[in-house]
Order: structure tokens, then C-alpha cells, then sequence
């Protein structure tokens, strides 16, 4: 198959967020999903920012005041190019935290339209220095475009 628009190369099943579920929520909801990062939406369905485990990893604390679960295995090549094996080690998410993701999110949303060329999501990917952007029409969602999304464009050439 050539790729040659955003439409081409998104994962169409997109699994989003709310922006008051925890962080404990969060944790799961990226387990059960299988993800590293998701959109976040607010009451009404609405997009208003991104959340990643990089992002819950760096509002993490080390978890001495309460119940704790250490951050998934599952996580670590993803949080490794940010942070040390030892600073790894250390991440727990407190269970009685009442920190939500609207708290620990990116507010600044990517997004292309689904006939952007796939020439320009890389650029946009590339200098934003993102992991993923968005593919929206008329404000929804329609699909999203990772880093390894990205390769297989590239590996496909």
C-alpha cells in the first residue's frame, strides 16, 4: 500500500480520556488500552489536550504518603530517553492522589486533516518533537498517527 496522506496511515481506533478520570485511572486506562497516550476530552466529548505516560511520570512522587503501584514495566522503554534507571525505579503512583488528568495533560493539541500529506505529518511530528498528532475533521477525531505508525511508512518505502 502507499501512504501517502494522514488518512493512510492513522489507527482509526482511538481511545480517548477524561480529563477528571485519576491518575490511578489514567495508569489503567493505558494498560487496558495498550497505549502510551491518548486524547483527552472533557464532559462534552470535546478535545482540549493530549496525556502520555511521560506526562504521568513526571507528576508522579515517590508515593511515601499513601497506598502505592509502581509504574507498569510496560512503561519503561517509553519513559527511558527521559529518565535515569534509578529515577525509573522510584516512580509510584499514590492511590489516594487526587490529582486528575486534566492536571498532569498537555494542553497544546497536533492535529492534521486526513488529506495532509504524509511528507507534512512527519515535519509537523519532527519539529514539534512529538510521538503522536492527531488526524480531526470538523473538530472529532477521525484517527491518530504515532511514531511507529511513522515507521512503517518508512519501511514500506
Amino acid at each position: 500500500m502507499k501512504y501517502t496522506q494522514a488518512k493512510d496511515v492513522m489507527t482509526r481506533a482511538v481511545h480517548t480520556v477524561e480529563a477528571d478520570r485519576t491518575l490511578h485511572g489514567l495508569s489503567d486506562f493505558f494498560l487496558d488500552h495498550d497505549v502510551t497516550g491518548a486524547p483527552v476530552v472533557d464532559t462534552e466529548g470535546t478535545l482540549i489536550g493530549v496525556v502520555s505516560v511521560t506526562d504521568l511520570a513526571r507528576h508522579v512522587r515517590d508515593g511515601s504518603n499513601g497506598s502505592t503501584a509502581r509504574v507498569h514495566t510496560a512503561y519503561y522503554d517509553e519513559l527511558a530517553a527521559d529518565y535515569a534507571d534509578e529515577d525509573l525505579e522510584a516512580l509510584h503512583i499514590t492511590e489516594t492522589s487526587t490529582a486528575t488528568v486534566r492536571d498532569v495533560m498537555t494542553p497544546e493539541i497536533y492535529d492534521v486533516n486526513p488529506h495532509t500529506s504524509v511528507q507534512q505529518v512527519a515535519d509537523v511530528m519532527l519539529r514539534s518533537n512529538i510521538r503522536r498528532l492527531f488526524v480531526t475533521r470538523d473538530g472529532r477525531i477521525e484517527g491518530v498517527i504515532t511514531a511507529t505508525d511513522m515507521m512503517k511508512v518508512v519501511r514500506d518505502l
